[in-house]
């Protein structure tokens, strides 16, 4: 809802990075609250993609949200770390 992101009205992928307990008065007191707040950008049938490693209650309101929505949620794992020179 809150999200400047949402000034594109028809994005191709919606990004959702590693969420944490960032701008808690905008955005709520909670992971989950600042994870819904923050899934507003999700919209329906464009794909939205995060990382792994969301706390447990992030990753569960980002899904809540996306399936609610009828966006499909992707998962990335990190990237290997970088190989010895």
């Amino acid at each position: 809802r809150l999200d400047a992101t949402n000034a594109i009205p028809a994005p191709i992928v919606c990004g959702i990075t590693l969420l944490d307990m960032d701008h808690v008065a905008m955005l709520g007191d909670t992971i989950e609250k600042i994870a819904r707040e923050k899934a507003g950008i999700i919209k329906k049938g464009i794909p939205c993609v995060t990382v792994e490693g969301q706390r447990p209650g992030a990753a569960a309101a980002l899904k809540e949200v996306a399936d609610r929505v009828g966006s499909p949620l992707f998962v990335c794992a990190p990237p290997p770390p970088p190989r010895p020179r």
